[in-house]
């Protein structure tokens, strides 16, 4: 007995020192938390709005003049009708639910709306005694503080009223279409009505004890029977008659759903992956994790301000060209990653999602439902082989083991490798196809025409090990969760076709040859502003998005020595002419066998110091028996009879240019004139000089790519005093099947 009674003593102070121990560590002051706020993202220069992120929850504060009496009335004959009797903690209703507890009843709330309220914004919902009889302390302590207007104002704010709505003001505009202070408003007449606003308020305060339970959009019936409920409350309590509450239940409130339209972004590609790196930032501070709930918090209640690295007028000109060389539904998919070689950033990303059409007799799932194709990037998420944009760092493995770029070396037209009997022999060919090209080459032109009979024995002489060393150094990444990713173990590794890396990874991979051997990590933003709103941009944060110190990934004389080789790639003794420009264009293409993957990565260290890296192909190569239209091999697309890395790829680099050539001199012919004393300065190596700072538009910019020498374009007249361009080649195979295929 004395055990029992020792027991019960102890749990009387327990609940005791808590119920003092709310009161006396209550806040200083309650106000309301603030409400989450999105983050707005900003282009490169600070001013152009790209994006805005919403935060997932919806919650609008309004003042206590804009919640109609109706709506207070509703909330109190539903959860709390003593709530202008008590002062914080109901005893009698307490009483009443623990009474009811003990005979087994069904459960009772015995919280009013003020330790409601509490629970809501000061405690956490642990079900425990200590909990509970802290949160009655502060309850207490609230209602000798503030009004009792001015809590139920409160609690109407930060109420959750189901589907990601925080608020009555969130959730009437979510279920109705209109504000709190419209309650009363039909939005198809625009006539106002008592009826309809006690409706709407009834079916508001009906979700508030179970907004999973009594939700009106998943169960529109529950959510009447609540409804019911709180009408039939509202009379009892004297706030409506009998005949207003009838009226009210017959009047139909079926949800609307209605949701802020989202602002198209100009770079959705770009935008997610600004979010994700923002994301991670903010979730990792004061110990909390990315998925934690407390870093959704902190992102969405800081009112981030976000400067970008996105060059806007790239950004524009990339995604164009793309449109402009793949045009139609049934052209490959492809993604485009445009990064700054001298710090990193990522100054533009696009691609063209394609989704294929099935064979609906199909029984395997489309990979858009397994892998939630619309937020599929295929710029930073899509794996594919690199082809022969390996050999540059074959090349930088070789310079680093004593060869030159004017070392000599014979090659032949095709390869047969002998492997076990029964096993049939490997063999490889360059693009002139079987029997044909062989002789003496540098190793310099060896790479600026792709020469696969060439880099396959190369990397075998310096060792795949370490040609595979050097590309994962330069900023290669693999596709994650695969054993062996990036395997040196069959024939053709020289050809690249083991080496599967994002579009994004190779054009960090070739700004670390371009930047002397110092490879530096994808930036996306360079500052971050917290507290901003309106025209107020709110606190610099110290230290966010600064750019992180570059790491060396190889001796500069060797990254110096391939970018000069690869300085031929877009020349008509190259395999890329299609990319040439007014400037150098360090660049190096790639194609798997059968054209599935085509890749051309071209650099500019002056006048853009970027980096850009183009792939495509189609989608679901593997399953092509399930796709009803093209599929696997780019063969005969907008005019190309096959699709190697100098032709579209090459082309989309180069339309690039063209289109930032041209709206750049849109820009300057829109600006004020110019001074004419002002010195003028080329805008672009080999181009007229203009005024400074203005670009100038050339002969080449005004002039059809067609008419310029082409070489995807049978008709094109070849540029004068230029030999024709040598056929490019695939890394893996040839047209037609004139290679051999990649080992398996």
């Amino acid at each position: 007995m004395w055990r029992s009674v020792l027991a019960f003593l102890l749990a009387l102070l327990t609940a005791l020192g808590s119920f003092i121990a709310g009161l006396l560590g209550a806040p200083a002051d309650f106000d309301l938390p603030p409400a989450p706020r999105p983050a707005l993202l900003y282009a490169a220069d600070g001013t152009t709005q790209i994006a805005t992120i919403r935060p997932p929850t919806r919650r609008e504060p309004v003042a206590a003049d804009k919640i109609p009496a109706v709506m207070r009335e509703a909330i109190i004959s539903a959860e709390d009708e003593r709530f202008l009797e008590h002062s914080g903690v109901d005893v009698l209703a307490t009483i009443r639910a623990v009474a009811n507890d003990l005979r087994g009843g069904p459960q009772q709330g015995g919280s009013t709306l003020t330790q409601q309220y509490v629970k809501n914004v000061y405690v956490n919902d642990d079900l425990t005694l200590r909990r509970k009889v802290q949160e009655a302390g502060l309850a207490v302590r609230l209602e000798q503080r503030i009004s009792k207007q001015q809590i139920i104002t409160d609690y109407l704010n930060v109420l959750y009223l189901g589907n990601g709505t925080y608020g009555v003001q969130a959730a009437s505009k979510y279920y109705f279409g209109v504000g709190i202070e419209d309650l009363a408003l039909s939005r198809a007449t625009g006539q106002r009505s008592r009826t309809l606003q006690i409706a709407r308020a009834s079916m508001l305060a009906g979700i508030a004890p179970a907004p999973s339970a009594y939700n009106p959009v998943r169960s529109f019936e529950l959510a009447r029977i609540r409804q019911q409920y709180t009408l039939n409350r509202m009379v009892v309590g004297g706030f409506i008659s009998s005949e207003e509450a009838s009226e009210a239940f017959g009047r139909g409130v079926t949800p609307v759903q209605f949701r802020e339209p989202e602002t198209p972004s100009a770079a959705p590609e770009f935008t997610d992956e600004l979010a994700t790196q923002l994301r991670a930032t903010y979730g990792a501070e004061d110990g909390a994790t990315a998925d934690d709930p407390n870093a959704e918090r902190k992102f969405y209640g800081s009112g981030l301000r976000v400067t970008s690295t996105l060059d806007m007028q790239l950004q524009t000109a990339l995604a164009q060209a793309l449109r402009e060389v793949l045009p139609d539904a049934d052209d490959p998919q492809a993604a485009a990653v445009a990064v700054q070689i001298s710090t990193g950033d990522v100054k533009a990303m696009s691609t063209l999602r394609r989704i294929p059409a099935r064979d609906a007799t199909a029984t395997l799932p489309a990979r858009a439902a397994e892998q939630g194709y619309d937020q599929f990037n295929l710029a930073t998420r899509s794996y594919r082989s690199t082809g022969s944009t390996l050999k540059p760092f074959t090349l930088a493995a070789a310079l680093e083991n004593g060869r030159t770029l004017e070392d000599r070396v014979s090659y032949t037209g095709c390869v047969t490798v002998p492997r076990p009997e029964e096993t049939p022999d490997y063999r490889y060919c360059n693009a002139a196809g079987e029997g044909g090209g062989g002789g003496r080459v540098s190793l310099k032109q060896a790479l600026a025409r792709s020469i696969n009979t060439v880099f396959v024995p190369l990397a075998d002489e310096v060792g795949r090990d370490k040609v595979r060393s050097v590309a994962l150094k330069a900023g290669f990444q693999t596709a994650p969760g695969i054993e062996d990713p990036f395997s040196i173990r069959p024939p053709s590794f020289g050809l690249g076709p083991t080496a599967e890396v994002s579009t994004l990874s190779l054009a960090t991979s070739f700004a670390t040859l371009m930047n002397g051997g110092v490879k530096r990590e994808p930036r996306y933003f360079t500052e971050v502003r917290e507290g901003g709103g309106g025209t107020d941009r709110g606190v610099v944060q110290p230290g966010a998005g600064a750019a992180q110190p570059g790491v060396r990934a190889m001796p500069q004389a060797t990254a110096d020595q391939v970018a000069d080789a690869m300085s031929l790639v877009a020349t008509s003794s190259g395999s890329a002419p299609a990319a040439a420009q007014p400037f150098t264009v360090y660049g190096k293409t790639g194609t798997t066998n059968d054209s599935t993957d085509a890749r051309f990565v071209g650099c500019a260290k002056a006048p853009e110091d970027l980096c850009l890296s183009i792939w495509m192909g189609y989608e679901d190569i593997n399953n092509c028996e399930l796709v009803q239209g093209p599929c696997g091999g780019m063969l005969d697309v907008n005019g190309v009879e096959q699709v190697y890395g100098g032709t579209l790829p090459a082309q989309v680099f180069a339309r690039t240019f063209d289109n930032l050539r041209a709206a750049r001199a849109a820009r300057a012919e829109a600006a004020p004139a110019a001074d004419p004393s002002a010195p003028r300065v080329p805008a672009v190596p080999g181009a007229p000089a203009g005024p400074a700072g203005d670009s100038v538009t050339t002969d080449r910019d005004r002039t059809p790519r067609s008419a310029i020498g082409d070489p995807t374009d049978p008709t094109a007249p070849a540029p004068a005093s230029e030999p024709p361009p040598p056929e490019p080649e695939p890394s893996q195979g040839d047209p037609g099947g004139a290679l051999g295929a990649p080992d398996p």
